[in-house]
């Protein structure tokens, strides 16, 4: 049987970088699948079969070509003990739908099973990094001309749907899609810097920065900064800065012109708007209280009792859901009785403060493991908070947290103390380009809910820690390895 499973394993070996290739390259396509399923009012179901299909092969292929199955027997029994825990907590709470709650937990569960299994593909066979690379160029210039399509066709997506700003093409979450193009970014550019191709790099960059500018949420335009300095530092690091003063410049000029027109950009028009509305709701709420105040004795101290009054009449005209589903006076205890309405209203705040409180009233088993998904909604409004950190603690408890916190932590791991170890030989160029993604995606993963639980999103997130584990561990049992260059035969692949 083990001779069975070794042939098997050297029979698919070398078919894995085009397979992997083939996997990576479908999902812009998935995505975009998805967009005009529902734009033309078809089921969005085959999309969600074909992703699930996609994830039982890459599973299937990572444990046949795996020389370590003991890995996966861990990851399964992790998996089981935190879906075990989870399904004992939610029917103590009583179960809504655990069809979709299943189907969440998949969802959640494929970054971590893709990182498993790529690694094992790159263990199988080493050209699989440059495949990752390649499908990462790939996608980003699928994506960047489905842009451009959609802008010529008039048929692109808004990034903020109600007041039309951004441009978010043929894709249909703005969070996931700003998530993956500033995790490409990096990529692609220092890809193109690698190949000295002077002309070729200005257009990546230029495609790179038009897209993280058009999209118009605030972390692209933070990942605008983190290209165009990050880049120069790594290459200042590894000593290349001298002779790269062109790409520098280019990398510098693109943040010049972003920065001079930031006033014309979406990012920038959508934030003019929401302050503006802000300071009017901020203005009404100031009337109410001094309404309140003067009620009575315009020279009388402004009582508890008259401002307790005048903060729940604020509560309910901002937060009225809240307010019905939890009481008023709980829900300003919850806020601290703050009188700020961009506390009252801001949507992440009141997500959390929504799940926190019905946390509350769960069975303590639901600490750590967790609360059902479909509960999180109340009068057609969906709660589930935009952090992804916080989702997967109010969703699967303490344990799931604490195993996804792990499992990141490894590799943040992996990759300190490669550089503890021997700066120069680890901290190359592509993995300079690396370390700028993680850092993106763990941003992306705190502030936004497109990440870890946006499996369009994730599988990026899964193909750039294989990438690292491949950088810090396998280069590692290369001793002879150069400094800022791949092992032999892998470098013009790449």
């Amino acid at each position: 049987m083990s001779e069975e499973k070794h042939s098997l394993r050297d029979r698919l070996a070398p078919r894995l970088p085009a397979i992997l290739l083939v996997i990576l390259i479908l999902q812009p396509l998935l995505d975009i699948l998805s967009y005009w399923t529902d734009r033309l009012g078809m089921s969005s179901a085959i999309t969600l079969l074909l992703r699930f299909a996609v994830f039982a092969v890459v599973c299937l292929l990572g444990f046949f070509t795996s020389a370590r199955k003991k890995v996966y027997g861990v990851a399964a029994g992790a998996c089981a003990f935190v879906l075990i825990g989870h399904v004992i907590a939610c029917s103590i709470a009583g179960y809504l739908d655990i069809v979709h709650d299943l189907t969440n937990f998949v969802r959640v569960v494929q970054m971590p099973l893709f990182v498993l299994c790529f690694i094992s593909f790159v263990r199988a066979n080493k050209k699989c990094y440059a495949a990752m690379e390649t499908a990462l160029i790939v996608n980003f210039w699928i994506i960047s001309v489905s842009l451009v399509l959609s802008v010529v066709t008039k048929t692109s997506a808004s990034t903020y749907q109600l007041s039309g700003f951004g441009l978010l093409g043929w894709f249909s979450t703005s969070n996931a899609q700003s998530a993956v193009v500033s995790m490409l970014a990096p990529i692609v550019v220092m890809c193109c810097y690698r190949k000295q191709n002077f002309w070729l790099f200005c257009l990546t960059a230029a495609a790179a920065f038009a897209q993280l500018y058009f999209i118009g949420t605030r972390l692209a335009f933070l990942a605008i900064f983190a290209v165009a300095i990050g880049v120069p530092l790594v290459l200042l690091l590894i000593r290349q800065a001298g002779t790269s003063k062109r790409y520098i410049a280019v990398l510098f000029i693109l943040l010049a012109v972003c920065c001079a027109f930031v006033k014309q950009s979406p990012m920038y028009a959508n934030q003019h708007v929401y302050q503006t509305v802000m300071s009017s709701k901020q203005n009404d709420a100031n009337v109410m209280i001094r309404r309140t105040d003067d009620s009575e004795n315009k020279n009388a101290s402004f009582s508890p009792q008259k401002r307790y009054h005048a903060l729940s009449t604020i509560y309910n005209f901002y937060s009225p859901k809240l307010c019905q589903r939890f009481g008023t006076a709980r829900v300003m205890s919850a806020y601290d009785y703050s009188s700020q309405v961009t506390d009252i209203t801001a949507t992440r705040h009141r997500k959390i403060i929504f799940c926190s409180m019905l946390l509350d009233e769960h069975p303590f088993l639901s600490r750590i493991f967790g609360m059902e998904l479909s509960r999180m909604a109340f009068n057609g409004d969906i709660y589930d908070v935009e952090n992804d950190f916080h989702g997967i603690y109010f969703l699967y408890g303490w344990a799931g947290l604490a195993l996804m916190l792990a499992f990141i932590g490894y590799f943040l791991y992996l990759i300190a103390r490669c550089l503890i170890k021997d700066f120069r030989k680890y901290f190359t160029t592509e993995a300079g380009a690396c370390g700028i993604s993680l850092c993106l995606c763990l941003v992306y993963a705190y502030c936004t809910a497109g990440m870890l639980r946006r499996p369009n999103a994730s599988v990026y997130m899964s193909v750039l820690l294989a990438m690292v584990y491949y950088l810090t561990q396998m280069r590692s049992e290369q001793p002879d390895t150069a400094p800022n260059a791949l092992p032999d035969g892998e470098e013009n692949a790449a």
